[in-house]
């Protein structure tokens, strides 16, 4: 890596932790006359190889924002010695298909990326790093804190603390609260392992306890596969079993009931009936006195009878 693609790659990754711009004129001047000097170096293209897809797809659009905006802004004051920051956007996907990620790699490799920013997840990465350690490719990571990625190499970056760090800070902050007997629960890849085992170390060096989730325990997530549970026969709903002949039934008394036989005294109560439950159901507002009063159907008129 040449001494004016550190320099580019400095500016990148500053701007992307800070993701701000300058108003200041003199800085600008600066950037001004730092990219007049530099007009016909070769252009600076940076990668990324963050969640598109996989279990911490969640995570990947405020960190693919946040380069889009660096670069923006790197653009915007003129670029980095006089030409833009272009990017070539990549998939990290998880832990649980890392091909998805070594297909990724090979692709930024095979486009000249000088540097790529990712991934994620602590345990792609610990997949990739070596590839592109051997391309001469530049990685940092906005996320990752295992503790096998410190000092890795001259390739590797991270913003984000490491295990070892935040493993400590949250053991002491759990004790600080008064908790002695805890339970962890943990994903089992390297990002959750790696805090727990350090979590866990502070706890029980501050007279703590895992009681769940310890390293050793294998009670990592996932860690059994979901079956289905078939409900017992006693438990089951019983099955209403009608005939062939209920629906023309129904309907048959249905019509009957609505014309009455002459001579009858009986009076249609299906009409009536319905009427009231769609008045009690259609209002969503409480029921004033009046309908209050339980439905009734309507007194029959007794049929006047020849003598």
């Amino acid at each position: 890596m040449t001494a004016a693609k550190g320099i580019a790659l400095a500016a990148v990754l500053g701007l992307g932790l800070t993701a701000c711009a300058s108003d200041d004129p003199a800085e600008e001047t600066t950037s001004e006359a730092t990219a007049a000097e530099g007009g016909d170096a070769e252009p600076l293209t940076i990668g990324t190889i963050l969640p598109v897809t996989g279990t911490l797809a969640f995570l990947g659009p405020p960190e693919i924002a946040g380069v889009g905006l660096a670069v923006e802004d790197i653009n915007e004051a003129g670029g980095v010695l006089g030409n833009d920051v272009s990017v070539e956007w990549g998939d990290s996907g998880d832990t649980t298909d890392t091909s998805v990620a070594s297909s990724t790699a090979t692709d930024l490799i095979g486009k000249g990326v000088s540097a790529v920013i990712g991934a994620a997840s602590s345990g792609v990465s610990l997949a990739v790093v070596d590839t592109f350690e051997e391309a001469g490719v530049m990685q940092i990571s906005p996320a990752n804190t295992a503790a096998d990625l410190s000092g890795y190499g001259p390739f590797f970056a991270r913003t984000a603390p490491p295990d070892t760090v935040q493993g400590a800070a949250l053991g002491s902050l759990v004790l600080d609260g008064g908790h002695t007997n805890v339970a962890m629960l943990v994903q089992n890849e390297a990002y959750g392992t790696g805090l727990r085992d350090h979590t866990q170390s502070a706890i029980e060096a501050g007279g703590g306890t895992v009681v769940y989730g310890a390293n050793g325990e294998a009670q990592e997530f996932p860690r059994v596969r979901r079956t289905s549970v078939r409900r017992s026969p006693r438990h089951s709903p019983p099955s209403r079993t009608r005939s062939s002949s209920s629906p023309s039934r129904r309907r048959s008394r249905s019509s009957t009931s609505s014309s009455p036989r002459a001579g009858s005294s009986t009076a249609p109560r299906t009409s009536a009936t319905a009427t009231c439950r769609t008045t009690a159901t259609s209002s969503t507002r409480a029921p004033s006195p009046a309908s209050r009063a339980p439905c009734r159907a309507p007194r029959p008129t007794t049929p006047s009878r020849s003598a």
